[in-house]
């Protein structure tokens, strides 16, 4: 059950938030076989850094690197060749536009909150009721009320893998671990549906008006009417592997899938038995997917842990438009509706929120506080807030974009630069 934390001496929380992790220019791991040269070099390291020379520091590292090779072990990760200038992180992001709060305004106990890459546990409804998963039962807060309330509870050992909910009414859909697809209505307080057309755990779904579409651990992604009687409308048998991620455009007419073959497919309602484009440039799974609210034929991917990247693809012409390495696996992204903005939530190795300033691909706020991956992010419905969910068992929600009424000039403006999008 979801419990707000207790407050002490004026004091939100009582769970430190880690320190900020700064990254270097090298994302290399070094086993050392040989220490007794540590503490000199230490010395020499921090004397580097005193002096406010990055460049200095680099180059010694490169050297080190370099002379101790035949005594250490060195893990790197293999990029593909570059096609694109990759982005540099800094030590400090820039200055942002506006000042982002650093700390989670509140924070929810959610006991039974799975740790597990491949589930989507966490949902911000259209009416302000936040829909979690924990174990075989789902609840709901209410954001206004602060209520809690359980909608649903699975007959055990069955466990709740993912949910949605539908933008147009008070539905929720609910996937499990079966395989199963269960259609909850809050206001009548029962169980619309139940499909069984899978035979494997659903780990995503997304609503197309009145049309529920699941992706499931059997490779396929199914299209359902909850209108009709019929098991299935459309069947889509793109993905070699599991169906990790499903987005909808913002036209309805387009669905983004990203799978644990590490493709990006792009299908077509008018064309349901071929893929409209496979993108293949991801070197790990494919979870999450955004669609631009401003320039509705973008579409952003984020790759697992052996990729970390985020794509840009520009799907009326099929290309890729740029690339950019964030350090750690994108679990999750959200696209802000108040500002050109997009905000990703990661895992292995940071576990951190990333916000990012388009068109430029620009970091300006990095946000700590989660002990584990932070796989789970949904958006408030007055596109304001968003809240994040991970295995160490809570929700935190943060303040990250202005209001929409209050910023009229700079959504037009943002909408202004959409147009002249720079990300190649």
């Amino acid at each position: 059950m979801l419990r707000q934390r207790s407050t002490s001496k004026g004091k939100h929380f009582d769970r430190l938030v880690p320190e900020k992790v700064n990254l270097s220019d090298y994302q290399i791991h070094m086993v050392e076989d040989q220490k007794n040269e540590s503490l000199k070099e230490l010395d020499l390291n921090e004397q580097l850094r005193v002096e406010n020379s990055q460049a200095k520091y680099n180059n010694l590292l490169k050297q080190k690197l370099m002379e101790n090779k035949s005594q250490s072990s060195l893990f790197v990760y293999q990029r593909q060749p570059q096609k694109y200038k990759p982005y540099i992180f800094e030590n400090e992001c820039p200055s942002p536009i506006r000042k982002i709060a650093k700390l989670p305004y509140k924070i929810l106990d959610a006991p039974k909150l799975k740790d597990d890459f491949y589930y989507q546990l966490v949902d911000w409804s259209m009416n302000n009721q936040i829909g979690v998963g924990l174990g075989n039962s789902v609840y709901t807060w209410n954001a206004i009320t602060n209520e809690t309330t359980q909608l649903l509870e699975i007959e055990a050992p069955v466990s709740v893998s993912c949910i949605k909910w539908c933008d147009r009414n008070d539905i929720i859909a609910i996937g499990d671990d079966t395989g199963a697809v269960r259609i909850y209505d809050i206001v009548k307080a029962k169980i619309l549906k139940t499909y069984e057309n899978h035979n494997s755990r659903v780990g995503c779904l997304d609503w197309n008006g009145c049309n529920i579409t699941s992706g499931s651990r059997d490779k396929s992604i199914l299209f359902q009417d909850i209108r009709t009687n019929n098991d299935y409308e459309l069947s889509f048998q793109s993905h070699k592997q599991e169906v990790c991620g499903l987005q909808w455009s913002p036209n309805e007419q387009f669905l983004a899938s990203g799978g644990n073959d590490n493709n990006v497919m792009i299908q077509s309602i008018k064309m349901p038995n071929q893929s409209m484009y496979i993108f293949k440039d991801h070197i790990a799974a494919v979870k999450a997917l955004a669609w631009s609210p401003h320039q509705p034929n973008i579409l952003c991917s984020g790759g697992g842990t052996t990729d970390k990247c985020l794509k840009f693809w520009n799907t009326s012409n099929g290309q890729l438009q740029n690339s950019v390495d964030t350090g750690s696996q994108i679990c999750n992204m959200k696209w802000s509706t108040n500002t050109n903005e997009l905000v990703t939530s990661h895992g292995y190795s940071l576990n951190q929120v990333a916000v990012w300033k388009m068109p430029k691909i620009e970091r300006i706020a990095t946000l700590y506080g989660h002990s584990f991956r932070v796989l789970y992010l949904s958006l408030s419905p007055d596109g304001e807030n968003i809240v994040t969910g991970s295995g160490d068992e809570t929700l935190r929600f943060w303040k990250l974009f202005p209001s929409k009424n209050k910023n009229t000039n700079l959504i037009n403006q943002s909408k202004l630069d959409s147009i002249r999008l720079d990300i190649r």
